[in-house]
């Protein structure tokens, strides 16, 4: 999991009178309604407690987010882990945070220069105190050196140096760990003491996962008695697939010939209809032709047409789709299966750009785009002489290989996220979500096959989801099972009997589900009675 992944929508769960956030609820308030509390903070109590209170309550906050986002997620490293803390800062509409600088242990002390812009609490102490001469953003802060502290287990304060509040354009701060701050830190080390902050987070995620493990456990009920009665451009955020954009957007201003390459499943129509649209053809129209789908005659009727009894049926002259995609662009997926007939005829049409009708021996011109694609290697047919090598030249001008899903893992979260919104709008669910614990299960996956697979996984997900909230046990068996056998302490199949596979796999089960038995046995495939009896057979305890 990477901080850039979070998003909001995900996190959060609204139902009448709470706001869910992984387990623990929320309130919104208003900034106008914090201002005042400060306000009369400062008169009662003074500046001093005031700023205590304040960073001490930041404090709390950021060790409470830090645990969670533990307790959620698998991040990719440390440095993810504490750059969620930042991106947490702004989906909750705190500030507009910015990490400038971070250096993470091993390799350096922990060191952070983090810069807020459109600080709330900076701006609610304008509202009702107004210009001050130090720094204000003690929530800030708190909150900062709260989470930084829980992420490396050891105490990281930050300081901050500018701010709103005092005329600064931007609040920024400086996060360390205490013994590398030296005589800095004395004057500002008493508004952060408390009683065992860490202590009190700890059993409240504890008491948070057991919680969980209850609503997932009344949540199963439910789903079963129901099933009883029941049943664009996307954002590309891999270097690879970046690339393979910016060629197609730049091929498509030309009209060149493109072959597109790549495995099933990866969206080689997609993209030409990209590149279509991208077009000075784009207002034209965009056909489609499946090589693979039709015997030789009756493809190259569809595609040059024919004259009226040119063979058995032919009752009248129809266009093809050379034809028909005149001044537009003809997609010919799967061009691989073409017979070499049919070859030497699309090579004329690619070097004189005219076509003859079946039955005819009239020429006529044409303008016509073609796009090719196969997941085939085509210069291996053609060593092979299966392909002629002048028209695989013809086709691959330029040529554009998308690669595999499970090499742009990146890419799995937009993507998945367009197809909750797609099918969203298919099923006529407005109101569809998808749960981001459902995030890493997905990025552990392989997809064989591909952007396709993803979608129909991301489909079948919510006709099986319950309120229209897409959730880790929505999801298919083999996906979920994927994960599972990256758990340390798999054993080997070639040296194990039958008994020794069961219980090792049951066990890594367990673990995953952190020993909840219901939800094992679901992930299992069996009932909980059944899971008992194994669990006793194999001395499991």
């Amino acid at each position: 999991m990477r901080a850039i992944d979070l998003q909001v929508t995900e996190l959060l769960s609204f139902s009448e009178g709470a706001i869910d956030f992984q387990g623990r609820r929320l309130v919104l308030h208003s900034l106008n309604a914090f201002a005042h509390l400060r306000r009369d903070l400062v008169e009662m109590l003074g500046w001093q407690q005031t700023r205590r209170i304040l960073t001490r309550f930041g404090y709390f906050w950021g060790h409470a987010d830090a645990a969670a986002m533990k307790r959620v997620f698998q991040w990719d490293s440390l440095e993810e882990w504490i750059r969620a803390g930042e991106r947490l800062h702004m989906l909750q509409g705190v500030a507009h945070s910015q990490i400038k600088s971070l250096t993470v242990p091993p390799e350096k002390p922990f060191e952070m220069e983090i810069v807020w812009r459109e600080s709330g609490e900076a701006r609610e102490h304008l509202l009702e105190i107004g210009r001050t001469d130090a720094p204000i953003c003690w929530m800030l802060v708190g909150y900062a050196s709260g989470y930084c502290s829980f992420c490396l287990g050891r105490n990281v304060y930050f300081i901050e140096d500018k701010c709103l509040a005092k005329g600064d354009r931007v609040c920024t701060a400086t996060g360390k760990e205490a013994d590398r701050w030296g005589s800095v830190l004395k004057s500002h080390l008493p508004y952060f003491e408390a009683d065992d902050i860490r202590g009190k987070i700890k059993t409240l995620t504890k008491q948070i996962r057991e919680r969980n493990r209850e609503v997932d456990a009344q949540r199963k009920k439910i789903n079963a008695l129901e099933r009883q009665h029941l049943p664009p451009t996307v954002e590309a955020r891999s270097a690879e697939f970046q690339q393979v954009l910016d060629l197609a957007r730049r091929v498509a201003r030309f009209d060149t010939s493109v072959l597109i390459t790549g495995e099933s499943g990866v969206g080689k129509e997609v993209m030409a209809r990209m590149i279509h649209q991208c077009s000075n053809r784009a207002s034209s129209v965009f056909l489609p032709a499946n090589c693979a789908a039709l015997p030789e005659t009756l493809l190259e009727s569809e595609l040059f047409g024919h004259k009226s009894g040119a063979f058995t049926g032919a009752n009248e002259d129809r266009r093809g789709l050379f034809e028909e995609a005149n001044h537009g662009t003809l997609f010919l997926d799967e061009v691989s299966e073409i017979s070499p007939l049919t070859q030497v005829r699309l090579l004329r049409v690619l070097q004189e750009r005219e076509i003859v009708r079946l039955g005819e021996s009239k020429p006529r011109r044409i303008d016509v785009r073609i796009i090719a694609a196969t997941n085939k290697d085509l210069i291996k047919e053609v060593s092979d002489g299966r392909f002629r090598e002048d028209l695989f030249y013809r086709l691959r001008v330029v040529e554009i290989n998308i690669p595999p899903l499970r090499r742009r893992k990146e890419d799995i979260v937009p993507l998945s996220r367009h197809f909750v919104e797609k099918i969203s709008k298919k099923l006529k669910l407005p109101s569809l979500r998808m749960e981001s614990s459902c995030i890493d299960i997905l990025q552990s996956y392989h997809w064989p096959g591909n952007v396709r697979e993803l979608e129909n996984t991301i489909e079948r997900a919510a006709v099986m989801s319950h309120d229209a909230v897409i959730r880790p046990s929505d999801l298919p068996q083999s996906v979920i099972h994927s994960r599972l056998s990256d758990i340390p302490g798999s054993t080997d199949p070639f040296h194990s009997n039958l008994q020794e596979l069961e219980k090792a796999h049951i066990l890594r089960v367990l673990q995953s589900t952190e020993g909840n038995r219901t939800r094992a046995a679901e992930l299992l495939g069996i009932s909980s009675t059944t899971l008992w009896r194994k669990l006793k057979q194999t001395g499991v305890s």
